[in-house]
This record gives structure tokens, C-alpha cells and sequence, in this order.
């Protein structure tokens, strides 16, 4: 028999709503869904034929595990009103210290994700790397347990070096969308077709797993091209945005290959 079989999905927001579709099809009983997003939390209840609830006096009490997807400055506040002393609680999140849930459970854990998860999208879960952890041998070995069950790529990682993931994880995705939403806005002000820069994206992405990727930056910076720096910098003077990166990056390129 499985070591957990019943689970309480606490937050129903992208995480917490595909973590919990994903037991569901596992065959993992979902005990309830508790969150303070009711539509969404509803429909999760509706499709792993749970229940919601929207008062934490309602959580259910005898459940194996207790995964909780929130906001990292909502899990004190919304675990301090609940008694789960002796339950298995997971976080899912990247940079929450595990240990910060003992005053709740001596059975903490997280199951972390390196992935950003939409409900919009299909999230092909063994494509990407889990990292687990628990307070004690025996329910990391439920959580590995449950891990194989769903068929997920998993590592073990404790709270520090899990943090330095997240990190990483925010640099190389948070900023890479926020770099290309800004270069295709200049694209959209300038009549160019952003879809025409396709290959060369994935060919810099594709790149970025090399070893020493630094040696294969070509451009003005590389080259130290200052005239044409400076006139790409007139060109962007009224995008603060792209600008501000462009300097940035433009120096910190110089740096790396020129020495100054």
C-alpha cells in the first residue's frame, strides 16, 4: 500500500491547481481544496471530484499529506489557524525555508518545481526537474514514493541549495521574459516582425547549455564597437526600458571581454 493516499490541496492557483489534477489522474484521493481564490478553487474541487472550502475550520484533519502552492508571505498566515501538528505538510515553494513550518508540523517537506506552470498550458511534468525535501528518512522516502507514482524527474535539494535554484531560475526565465518583451514592443513601434527573430532566440537559447556559452557572444560589445554602440543607444533613448538593459548589458559585455 502506497504511504500516502489522501491529500488536502491548500491554494488553487497555477501550482497548486495543476499539482492537484496531476495526483487526481494518479489516483491519489483528494480529501478537499482549500483557497482564498474561490472560482478557481471550485473548479479544482470540481475536476478531483473534491470539495472546496473557503473556511480553514473546514480543512479536513486525517489527510496523508497536506500540499500547500501559495505565496511565500501566505503560508505562516493562513497554517497558524489550522492544526496540522503531526501531519505531513509539503510547500511547493523556491525559496521558502522549509523549517519555517515546524512550529506547525515536525513533518515539513517542499516539492519544488523548476518550471513555470500556467493553467493555460500543458504542463508535460517529466520534461523538467522536481526537487524534494523532508525533516525526516521516512516521509522523504513517501514523497520519492509518490514522485515515481507521478513519473516526475526528481532531485533531493535542502531549503539552501534550493534557494540558489530558484535564483538561478528567476535570472535565466523572469529576465529573459522581460528582455524579449521589451525587444519585441521596439519590434511593434518599429513596423519590424518580431516572428523573424524566432531562429536566432533558439539558436542564443539552444547555445546557453554549452559549456563557456560567454565565448560564443559576438555583437558591437565583443568587438568594442563603440561608434555603433553609441548610435544603437540613440536609437533606444525613448524606450527607458531597453535602453537601461542595453547599457547594462552592453557594459557588463565589455567588462567581461575587454578588461576595464
Amino acid at each position: 500500500m502506497r504511504k500516502i493516499n489522501n491529500i488536502t490541496i491548500i491554494g488553487s492557483g497555477n501550482v497548486g491547481t495543476e499539482f492537484g489534477k496531476k495526483l487526481y489522474q494518479a489516483g491519489y484521493k483528494i480529501d478537499g481544496v482549500f483557497g482564498y481564490r474561490i472560482e478557481s478553487g471550485k473548479n479544482l474541487a470540481k475536476e478531483t471530484s473534491s470539495k472546496f472550502f473557503s473556511n480553514k475550520t473546514e480543512i479536513p484533519s486525517e489527510s496523508d499529506l497536506y500540499l500547500i502552492a501559495l505565496k511565500d508571505d501566505l503560508y505562516i498566515e493562513t497554517l497558524k489557524d489550522i492544526n496540522l501538528e503531526g501531519k505531513l505538510i509539503i510547500h511547493t515553494s523556491g525559496s521558502l525555508e522549509s523549517k519555517a513550518l515546524n512550529p506547525f508540523s515536525n513533518r515539513w517537506g517542499c516539492i519544488y518545481p523548476l518550471q513555470s506552470i500556467s493553467k493555460n498550458r500543458k504542463v508535460n511534468w517529466n520534461s523538467f526537474k522536481t526537487y524534494i525535501e523532508a525533516s525526516n528518512t521516512k516521509d522523504e522516502n513517501a514523497l520519492i514514493e509518490l514522485c515515481e507514482t507521478l513519473e516526475l524527474n526528481f532531485s533531493k535539494a535542502d531549503s539552501n541549495q534550493r534557494k540558489k535554484i530558484h535564483l538561478a531560475a528567476v535570472a535565466s526565465n523572469n529576465f529573459t521574459y522581460h528582455l524579449l518583451s521589451n525587444v519585441r514592443e521596439f519590434c511593434e513601434e518599429n513596423k519590424l516582425e518580431y516572428e523573424d527573430f524566432k531562429n536566432l532566440i533558439s539558436q542564443s537559447l539552444d547555445n546557453s547549455l554549452l559549456e563557456k556559452v560567454y565565448q560564443l557572444q559576438t555583437g558591437p560589445a565583443k568587438r568594442k564597437d563603440i561608434k555603433l554602440i553609441e548610435n544603437q543607444i540613440k536609437m533606444v533613448k525613448d524606450n527607458k526600458n531597453l535602453k537601461d538593459i542595453y547599457e547594462l548589458f552592453t557594459q557588463q559585455i565589455l567588462n567581461k571581454h575587454h578588461e576595464l
